[in-house]
């Protein structure tokens, strides 16, 4: 079995009333989207990411906002194409581009939301790795605010559904995925990112899969045998995404966190992910799903995970910095 160990660690305007000057500092990227450096390892050491959706300090500081957006940069057990450590500041970077009107609902939001630092995992072993971000996540939902955390591995979900557990005990999760990742153990650890779904079964919450489309045959056999719900992208092709994701939710209890690995998608939309799978989800599918989630069910908490950054291609990043304000949008400024 795998267990946490418990511890303790140490205003924008609405549309219509003002421009974007108001609310955010407009970030400007150099021509290769890594700053002027150009390189992963350049890029990941700078200092000072910005704000999501480069908002002023005075919104991204407010320690009551309801929204908090966690970057988690830890990158320990990829087993493919690395990158993702520099996942959550190629979003934050992005998030900069990004319009602060919403084009279908046409509407300008109060977007308070808080940019935490990134968390410092360091030289973490994974299971201190795990006890941390749960001791990062557990205050935040104690207040019940939403947290959007931005990956770095899938590994980072357990320990965050862990904690919005211990709030919400009736929780279930809704897992946007390429894999299963129901593995046991992969690469002699049961930490990867490969056994994320395993995990999230273990501790107790019922958990639904949509966009599948990579699994082994121990995995096949495990979510069998524990009838488990797992919506492979070929099934969704063939049918509606509003007559699926309708089924999906009368079996989600009332109380949701959504955690999204970006290879979910069509690599040709993101290509920069660690295991990328043909076949993928587009954007409208995606978009719909978390809609009708959001205005059925409640949602606590999200990530968005498993984002590496390719130097020169930005589609990515801005994918996932796009995602991460429709969703944002959709679970708490929508109203």
């Amino acid at each position: 079995m795998y267990h946490f160990r418990v511890e303790k660690l140490g205003e924008i305007r609405k549309a219509g009333e003002g421009g974007h000057g108001d609310q955010r500092r407009r970030h400007c990227a150099s021509a290769d989207g890594f700053g002027a450096a150009g390189t992963l390892r350049d890029y990941g050491m700078r200092t000072g990411p910005p704000n999501f959706l480069g908002l002023e300090d005075r919104i991204a500081c407010d320690p009551e906002a309801p929204a908090v957006v966690l970057p988690i940069p830890y990158e320990k057990t990829v087993c493919y194409g690395g990158g993702t450590g520099y996942g959550p500041r190629a979003v934050l970077e992005a998030s900069t581009q990004v319009e602060l009107f919403d084009e279908e609902y046409n509407i300008q939001p109060e977007w308070r939301v808080q940019t935490l630092p990134a968390l410092d995992l360091g030289g973490m072993d994974p299971p201190d790795a795990m006890n941390a971000i749960r001791c990062a996540a557990e205050p935040i939902f104690q207040q019940r605010r939403f947290l959007l955390a931005l990956g770095g591995e899938h590994s980072i979900t357990p320990p965050l559904v862990a904690a919005a557990k211990q709030i919400w005990t009736n929780l279930d999760v809704l897992l946007l995925d390429a894999h299963a990742d129901l593995r046991d153990t992969y690469q002699e650890t049961p930490y990867s990112h490969a056994c994320t779904g395993r995990r999230l079964v273990e501790l107790g919450v019922g958990t639904i899969w949509m966009g599948v489309r990579s699994f082994s045959e121990e995995e096949f056999k495990f979510a069998r045998l524990q009838r488990l719900t797992l919506l492979r992208a070929s099934e969704m092709r063939a049918h509606p995404v509003k007559q699926l994701a309708a089924v999906i939710l009368d079996r989600l209890a009332r109380y949701v966190y959504l955690s999204i690995d970006v290879d979910v998608f069509d690599p040709s939309l993101v290509p920069g992910t660690g295991t990328p799978e043909p076949g993928g989800l587009d954007w409208p599918t995606v978009l719909e799903i978390i809609r009708m989630l959001c205005r059925e069910k409640s949602v606590v908490g999200a990530d968005i995970t498993e984002l590496s950054p390719i130097p020169g291609i930005r589609v990515s990043e801005y994918v996932a910095a796009r995602l991460a304000a429709k969703l944002l949008l959709e679970a708490v400024f929508r109203g």
